[in-house]
């Protein structure tokens, strides 16, 4: 299915503190947790080890013309996410909604993060924004992208917080009503307040009655106003298998193929890691991922932000 256009028509390289979800608690449909402490991510991991084209282990063999692109005929079915490339394509469509956004005042220098403690500042590019990091030798063709979003890296948002789930950043009770007007949910006046031109949409904390089911409910529900403000959704896949099947992985690719949204297929870029990148020792239940995974989400998330970019730019 393709997406029919709404046209609504730090972390410093030294120790830090990670503030964290626990896995072994439910939250409360309102979006209370439990969170916990670690150690925070170092630098350890150089983003030219995560090659978008490349084969992660036991995988198979993963031909580079079966990237997802633009086209129905050459886009890998969401049943096969587990082999789409780590960073996505900007199809056509998203480029039109890029465009529609820019007209409606959306910032092409801002990015929003709608999530959970797996994507709070503190754990989640939020060094990019340290005026004393530099990028590592090979990676300066980055520094474009940092000097372009910089501002938003740091930057926690009205939608983002430790313990939000779905439900919490669709409830006007949860909304910061010294910023947010009257009725406006976490989300609504996080897109309102920023005016990002890309939003990355990534909620992982299990929640009481969370399902595939619902979780596709609120996540079509957030594409859906996105792009009806111009917004480009970034979906994401998560490195944890929590719920024992990957149901949330390939429901949120079936999302991302039926709106042509980029996925960045964060589960494959943490496969090449021990234990896949998840943190058994610190975590019975494998939720939580390890020092590495840390270093690898920031990384592969700003070759994203990178390529969305300037394929934005190489359209116009």
């Amino acid at each position: 299915m393709r997406f029919k256009i709404l046209r609504v028509s730090i972390i410093a390289i030294t120790a830090a503190t990670l503030y964290s979800c626990s896995s072994s608690g439910n939250s409360n449909l309102d979006g209370n947790a439990q969170d916990g402490s670690g150690i925070a991510p170092t630098s350890t991991i150089q983003i030219a080890e995560i090659d978008p084209t490349s084969t992660p282990p036991s995988q198979g063999n993963i031909e580079k013309t079966a990237e997802p692109t633009p086209t129905t005929d050459n886009r890998l079915s969401p049943e096969d996410w587990k082999s789409w490339p780590v960073i996505p394509t900007l199809s056509a469509a998203m480029h039109e909604v890029y465009i529609f956004g820019s007209t409606l005042g959306n910032k092409p220098e801002a990015f929003s993060k709608v999530g959970d403690c797996q994507i709070i500042p503190e754990v989640f590019l939020g060094f990019y924004d340290d005026i004393f990091y530099s990028l590592p030798e090979g990676q300066e063709y980055l520094q474009d992208t940092l000097d372009h979003f910089s501002g938003s890296f740091a930057r926690e948002g009205m939608a983002l917080k430790g313990g939000f789930v779905f439900p919490t950043v669709f409830s006007p009770l949860r909304a910061d009503a010294s910023v947010c007007d009257p009725g406006e949910t976490p989300y609504e006046c996080e897109l309102r307040v920023h005016q990002p031109i890309f939003v990355l949409i990534s909620m992982e904390f299990r929640y009481e009655g969370r399902t595939a089911e619902t979780h596709e409910k609120y996540l079509r529900q957030s594409v859906e106003y996105a792009l009806s403000r111009g917004i480009v959704p970034i979906l994401a896949t998560k490195a944890d298998n929590f719920e024992g099947d990957h149901s949330l992985n390939l429901m949120t690719a079936k999302i991302a193929d039926e709106y042509d949204l980029p996925l960045w297929n964060y589960w494959r870029a943490v496969q090449y890691l021990p234990d896949h990148g998840i943190d058994w020792e610190r975590d019975s239940y494998g939720f939580h991922v390890t020092t590495d995974a840390w270093s690898v989400r920031s990384h592969s998330f700003l070759m994203v932000l990178d390529s969305l970019w300037k394929e934005v730019n190489a359209y116009n």
